[in-house]
């Protein structure tokens, strides 16, 4: 298989579903709740969609809301939305109304999607039901849909988590898009007889590479039921059943489903890919499954991203020298990127320090929607020593090293050191050091204020089983082996599972909160 790729001419999202729908017209493009739609069927209900909001008022450059579970009407509500000439702008439907209230009025969206929910402005934004996108589902297209491909409009809007402060708008170009999936022929062997899940809140950029990867291959996407999403034996039956060759997870999912799997019988000879993405993977919490399916069906490839450079940039496919390291190798770049990995002036470091990850290419965004000064911040220009050319980096605020094959290692957010005693501490590694331990899951370690003026390090963590779980006395042995006093959790606490957000990351406020809730383990 010829996996070269150009990424020279710009390529947009729509235009890459309508090539597939020309090629693919009878294949599968979509199954949901139990109806199957080809790629005809569904380029034919998107171009009616895209008419429908044309009479409403929709113009090119427009951006058009979409507050609805994932689900066959919102995949084809997104398409509808790209064919109009406007933009979407995905809102998870667990979102508080502030939340979704900010959005709305901040991406300026002229039409919602979708169920508005409670509180909402009826002057603010015009409304279409999801039962106006359900009765488009069949019937005559009328007059023809004149679809403008420009590579350089807006795709779709996605909004940051927000947890640090006010929630930012990453305005995504096709084009943007367009080279993620062009790039990522170099890593992959996806092709249209590919079953692809659709595990995640369209509100969380991991849905992007679910849904257009597919749609962009000729494959067929499965929405994963809404009744299975909770349940990690549930979906593992959803990706059996419907026979998912590429599955995506954040690691904090992929533990539940790993666990799940491992109590079954399923041997998953349908899985290709599993594909890592949104947190630090910990190679060391793998050994299980590999020592059950190996890792070459399905393989397992650690993906790193950002929604400002448009989901992926860097990917490494799991290997047995990695099952025995703590390193979370995050390999090597996609086509058409530059990194940098600098100290905190921002000049370039060693080979083997560590350093904050810079990146330039086809994938950077432009920037914040209204936020220019966050956006010359995180956005800067660089000349170029070699050649004198100013190129627009983005400041990832992730801390990385090279190794000496020229792959990198993920260390860690920037936002997650701590200093503490005069001591700069990464918060990572000492979470690594504890899952190591053969009873552990998952942990957390955060900074806790005793009385005032006393910090200390805290883990709460979660066991593997309840037979044989550990206790603080058998954790601070196995940390005291192997981490310097400083960097030694002071607590433990047990929690039966770690919250997550909705877009299934480790929900750090949460666990903090559970420290308030729980009697501390001494």
């Amino acid at each position: 298989m010829d996996r070269s790729v150009s990424i020279e001419a710009e390529i947009g999202l729509l235009a890459m579903f309508r090539e597939m729908a020309s090629t693919h017209a009878g294949r599968t493009a979509l199954s949901a709740e139990g109806r199957r739609y080809t790629y005809r069927e569904l380029d034919a209900w998107s171009d009616r969609i895209g008419q429908l909001l044309k009479g409403r008022g929709v113009r090119q450059g427009d951006r058009v809301a979409l507050r609805m579970l994932p689900g066959a009407e919102a995949i084809a509500a997104m398409i509808g939305v790209l064919k109009a000439g406007a933009a979407y702008v995905p809102l998870d439907v667990r979102h508080p109304s502030a939340r979704r209230s900010f959005i709305l009025t901040d991406s300026e969206s002229t039409v919602l999607i979708g169920d508005p929910g409670e509180g909402h402005d009826t002057a603010s934004v015009a409304v279409i039901a999801e039962s106006e996108i359900t009765a488009l589902a069949e019937g005559p297209t009328g007059e023809p849909l004149t679809v403008v491909d420009d590579a350089s409009a807006e795709a779709y809007v996605i909004y940051t988590s927000g947890t640090t402060g006010t929630p930012k708008g990453v305005p995504v170009q096709h084009r943007h898009a367009g080279a993620l999936f062009t790039a990522a022929r170099a890593a992959f062997e996806f092709d249209e007889r590919d079953r692809w899940l659709l595990f995640h809140s369209l509100a969380f950029d991991f849905s992007v590479w679910e849904i257009w990867g597919a749609l962009t291959t000729g494959a067929e996407l499965v929405v994963l039921p809404h009744w299975a999403a909770r349940s990690p034996e549930k979906y593992l039956q959803v990706i059996v059943d419907a026979g998912v060759t590429v599955l995506s997870q954040t690691p904090t999912a992929f533990t539940a489903l790993a666990a799940a799997a491992l109590r079954s019988d399923h041997d998953l000879a349908g899985l290709r890919y599993v594909v890592f993405g949104g947190e630090k993977l910990v190679p060391a919490t793998l050994h299980p499954w590999a020592k059950r399916y190996g890792l070459e069906q399905p393989r397992l490839v650690n993906g790193y991203g950002i929604t400002e450079t448009t989901v992926f940039t860097t990917f490494h496919e799991v290997g047995t020298d990695d099952l025995a390291s703590n390193r979370s190798v995050i390999g090597t770049a996609l086509p058409g990127f530059r990194l940098r990995v600098v100290d905190e002036n921002g000049r370039d470091v060693e080979d083997g320090e560590a350093g904050e990850l810079w990146l330039a290419g086809p994938q950077v965004t432009d920037g914040y929607l209204k936020r220019p000064d966050l956006t010359a911040d995180k956005y800067p220009l660089v000349t170029e020593q070699d050649t004198g050319e100013a190129v627009r980096y983005y400041r990832s605020g992730d801390l990385v090293t090279r190794l000496p094959d020229g792959a990198l290692a993920y260390i860690g957010r920037a936002d997650l050191q701590v200093k503490l005693r005069g001591y700069r501490i990464e918060l990572s590694d000492i979470e690594a050091v504890v899952r190591t331990h053969p009873g552990v899951l998952d942990a957390v370690v955060q900074v806790r204020e005793f009385k005032a003026g006393d910090d200390r390090l805290v883990c709460a963590f979660v066991a593997r089983d309840e037979d044989g779980a550990p206790d603080a006395a058998d954790l601070r042995r196995h940390v005291r082996d192997q981490l310097p006093a400083y960097m030694q959790p002071a607590r433990y606490l047990r929690l039966p599972e770690l919250p997550s957000t909705v877009n299934g990351k480790v929900d750090r406020a949460a666990v903090a909160r559970s420290w308030n809730e729980t009697a501390v383990n001494a």
